[in-house]
């Protein structure tokens, strides 16, 4: 759930990385633990005249990281200095906002109250660390939004407002459509993405550290970069190893191979498999998208097994005639 006062409510998920201390928050960081396909609950203080749930839309990705990024610290002590603080900050899109046909405000949750306080003593009960509840009982028959600008939203609390049943999955299927990919996103899956700058940076991102991993930690006498039917031939480490190279801004458990990927991979060994997800894009207005991070993964040694695969896509052959 985001608490804000933004006018372009349902547009992304955007904060600082760090606190106007220089610190890390959990209610900034939140934003980079959020994935495609996620609904956000968006609780606003003054569009209906009143805090409230709003409405909600669907998370669509990739994250970035924008640097120049200038906001006022929450809090008395913030708000009273009045100059904005200036500092890198996370970018999360979403698409599809939409209006709650019932908001929720103050008035019906304290009306709810002792079923939302079982929803929270339950989550205590198990989870090991802060259950970054959504709303704060603030005193008997009044609750607010929690102070910090993400928050969790527990899936019990679905149970107790129906008011938001039309955010459910089965309620909204199309809605996450992502402006950058052109069908729904699949959380876990790397997607495809149309802006060829960004897609072209992700894999030359991908690209660079898995030559690195294999010159610099295995110590390689020479990584060659090939891109077809595999990425890259190492050699220096016994037999000549081929390496196919994936590389995604999300945190994955899929990738999409071609037919060739996969034939290579089964009749060639040793072959391995290196996925490099997470990246961090970095957006410049006007200029070509600046990567960082990501986390590398390998699998060496690697035969794509059958039970493994699933198809995503059918080559279709058109019939001799038509109507």
């Amino acid at each position: 759930m985001e608490t804000t006062d933004r006018a372009d409510l349902g547009g992304d998920l955007h904060a600082p990385q760090l606190n106007g201390a220089g610190r890390l928050e959990w209610g900034y960081a939140l934003v980079a633990e959020t994935r495609p396909g996620d609904v956000v609950f968006h609780w606003h203080r003054s569009m209906l005249g009143r805090p409230a749930l709003a409405g909600w839309s669907v998370i669509t990705g990739p994250l970035s990281v924008e640097d120049g990024y200038r906001w006022m610290p929450r809090g008395t002590r913030g708000r009273a200095r009045e100059v904005p603080t200036e500092g890198s900050g996370w970018r999360m899109p979403c698409v599809g906002f939409t209006k709650l046909a019932h908001p929720v405000d103050g008035q019906l949750l304290a009306a709810r109250e002792l079923r939302l306080k079982a929803v929270l003593d339950e989550l205590k009960a198990s989870v090991a660390g802060p259950p970054y509840f959504p709303f704060t009982f603030y005193r008997p028959g009044e609750i607010r939004s929690s102070q910090s600008y993400l928050t969790k939203f527990p899936a019990g609390l679905l149970e107790v407002l129906p008011e938001l049943a039309p955010a459910r999955p089965a309620a909204r299927t199309g809605a996450a459509v992502a402006p950058d990919s052109g069908r729904r996103s699949e959380p876990g899956g790397t997607g495809r993405v149309q802006d060829v700058r960004l897609r072209m940076a992700v894999e030359r991102h991908a690209v660079e550290l898995a030559t690195a991993y294999y010159l610099d930690e295995l110590g390689a006498q020479e990584v060659e970069e090939l891109g077809k039917p595999f990425d890259l031939i190492v050699r220096g480490l016994g037999a000549t190893r081929h390496v196919e190279v994936k590389g995604s801004t999300l945190a994955v458990n899929a990738v999409e191979l071609t037919v060739n990927e996969v034939a290579h991979a089964t009749h060639h060994q040793p072959t391995d498999l290196v996925v490099v997800d997470q990246i961090l894009v970095h957006h410049a207005d006007g200029e070509s998208p600046v990567t960082s991070g990501g986390r590398l993964q390998i699998w060496k040694d690697w035969v794509p097994a059958a039970i493994d695969l699933s198809p995503t896509r059918y080559a279709y052959a058109l019939p001799v005639t038509s109507v």
